[in-house]
């Protein structure tokens, strides 16, 4: 797995957990959370678009 993926993978996680901690602890929704899971799923796709062909 690649550097980019797994960035992606931990960015993806990360905003999905403040995601669900918004939800219970509920708090104001904050599109930065989004966003954030938005970016982290964009890094996984670049990532499967920069694979080296062999």
């Amino acid at each position: 797995m690649n550097k980019l993926r797994l960035s992606g993978f931990f960015i993806l996680l990360i905003g999905i957990i403040l995601n669900i901690k918004m939800y219970i602890c509920n708090e104001w929704p904050t599109y930065i959370f989004f966003g954030l899971c938005l970016f982290g799923i964009l890094l996984i796709g670049l990532s499967y678009l920069n694979k080296s062909k062999l």
